[in-house]
């Protein structure tokens, strides 16, 4: 016997998502500004290149205060609504990618980095013509009222601050935006049924709002206060850090400076800036050294173990491919060749 089949299959493309809940449908890029805006917040929509694509289409299903929103352009198009409102929004990029500026930072988002904006803070997003965007929508008093009370003053605490972007290889990321997708996808074919059940949509609130303490920075050292409460960001730190981590395990590969950025969840610009305030040097400076160092010791270790080795074969496997700027980087570092270090001069 064949199984039988549901009644509302799941989207055959990412931007369909939720499509049984459309909100906005439009060709013409100055309606759907004005139609998304009262959504969100008021803002300029500007189309980049051939208006022939542009169909705006936004998706939205409501879980009490808190909204999963579907939306798409067909076009690239640039958004700035400037400062919003009083809530927050969280991207997850179902495809495409995206460049968020938010206050004083930028970062490229994908399907491996999410984006989470403040309330209030002036925010500019480029979304290229095949972007197609999760969006979280959640009222600031929403998600602080979720916070722990604090003991001394009897209060909720502050509202949170979170980290400017997120990427989902971190476990804990990666396991919230899977279930926010999945349940953005359960309620694509269920939705009638969860509808029609208050307390169910409470929980799948509340499920989606305390998984968000997963994202909320750690508190300050030898704080006494709760570990949810939010310590000040310090995102420029911790881009410099995920972007040392990835160079300290992919030095010995072909790497270039989008690569470092993306592991560090921010543009090459932010992170170059990041880098030079905190090592003084470019990422590409920083992954030079590394390279040289390891060099440098794999070279003194042969030397005192008395084996022979090929230089060239060593600068091959820590990521060097010309060996004449491997010698001149060499000796400016170390004052002498690397043949020099392997004889034990």
């Amino acid at each position: 016997m064949n199984e039988p089949e549901s009644t509302i299959a799941a989207p055959s493309e990412s931007r369909y998502l939720l499509d049984n809940y459309p909100l906005i449908r439009s060709r013409s890029a100055v309606e759907a500004r004005e139609m998304v805006g009262r959504i969100f917040s008021p803002h300029r929509l500007d189309v980049r290149g051939s208006h022939h694509g542009f169909e705006a289409r936004h998706n939205r299903i409501a879980l009490g205060e808190v909204a999963l929103n579907v939306l798409s352009y067909g076009s690239e198009v640039c958004i700035n609504p400037g400062e919003r409102g009083d809530f927050y929004l969280v991207l997850l990029p179902l495809r495409g990618r995206a460049r968020v500026s938010c206050a004083n930072e930028e970062a490229d988002i994908d399907s491996d980095t999410l984006a989470v904006l403040h309330p209030h803070r002036a925010t500019q997003m480029v979304w290229s013509s095949d972007c197609a965007m999760l969006m979280l929508q959640v009222p600031r008093l929403a998600l602080q009222s979720r916070m722990p009370i604090d003991s001394h003053s009897g209060v909720s605490a502050p509202a949170p601050r979170f980290a400017f972007t997120q990427c989902r290889s971190y476990p804990a990321i990666g396991a919230w935006w899977r279930a926010a997708y999945d349940l953005a996808t359960n309620l694509h074919q269920y939705g009638p049924q969860w509808m029609a059940q208050p307390a169910a949509c409470g929980a799948m609130e509340n499920f989606l709002l305390y998984g968000l303490a997963s994202m909320l920075q750690p508190a300050e050292a030898g704080s006494d206060s709760n570990a949810l409460l939010p310590a000040p960001a310090n995102t420029q730190t911790r881009c410099v850090r995920r972007a040392v981590e990835y160079l300290r395990a992919h030095a010995h590969e072909g790497v270039c400076l989008d690569d470092i950025a993306k592991a560090a969840c921010v543009s090459p610009r932010t992170l170059e800036a990041s880098f030079q305030r905190e090592h003084q040097q470019s990422p590409l400076a920083y992954l030079r050294a590394l390279r040289l160092d390891r060099v440098h010791q794999a070279l003194q270790s042969a030397a005192r173990a008395q084996q022979e080795v090929s230089v060239t074969e060593l600068a091959l496997q820590n990521g060097f491919s010309h060996m004449g700027r491997l010698a001149a980087y060499y000796k400016q570092r170390y004052g002498c060749s690397p043949s020099a270090t392997l004889r034990g001069a």
